[in-house]
């Protein structure tokens, strides 16, 4: 059994998980239970999931519930569609369940050893006529000879193309620094 903790004390952001793993790094299956709240104060999620992966290619289901408020149920899938030494593409796509509303989408997204990222996705929520197009990208600016130490761009844009934000575009950048100790 494999159990994680992550938590940020000045927002109260908290992440927990623990769960079991059969197989090896390129056939396996996993599954187990988890826990997270998005800050102090904010509404625990706690929830169970279950995934197979194999040569690069996965399917995985979780189930979350918010006391009060509800549950979610999301299925998942990836495809790797190029595995080179320098390059993975991989193609995604989703469906989402709650009490309120279904929440589909998909994307491919693209990896260089690098360290640059690109992606392009779309987002169906039919409940309120929402189609949203996301485009990111990531772009590694220097990486130190020992690896301790990143600098990477990043930008983001998405574009509605439907609902209630109909025509607007949402932009954004940044620069992280990243250093390892």
């Amino acid at each position: 059994m494999d159990c994680q903790a992550t938590g940020n004390p000045k927002t109260g952001q908290a992440n927990a998980q623990c769960g079991v793993m059969v197989g090896d790094d390129l056939a396996n299956a996993r599954a187990g239970v988890f826990a997270s709240t998005p800050g102090t104060g904010g509404p625990v999620t706690k929830g169970v999931y279950g995934a197979l992966n194999a040569n690069g290619h996965g399917l995985s289901v979780q189930h979350g519930h918010i006391e009060g408020v509800g549950s979610t149920t999301t299925a998942a899938a990836q495809a790797n569609l190029l595995h080179t030494p320098n390059t993975a593409l991989n193609a995604t796509a989703f469906h989402s369940h709650s009490r309120s509303h279904d929440q589909f989408g998909g994307g491919l997204n693209l990896q260089t050893a690098a360290g640059h990222q690109a992606a392009i996705g779309v987002t169906r929520v039919p409940q309120f006529d929402m189609t949203t197009v996301q485009g990111s990208g990531r772009a590694n600016l220097y990486s130190s000879p020992s690896g301790n130490l990143n600098v990477n761009a990043t930008g983001s844009a998405n574009r509605h193309l439907s609902g209630p934000h109909r025509g607007r575009t949402d932009f954004g950048t940044g620069l992280n620094l990243r250093y390892d100790f």
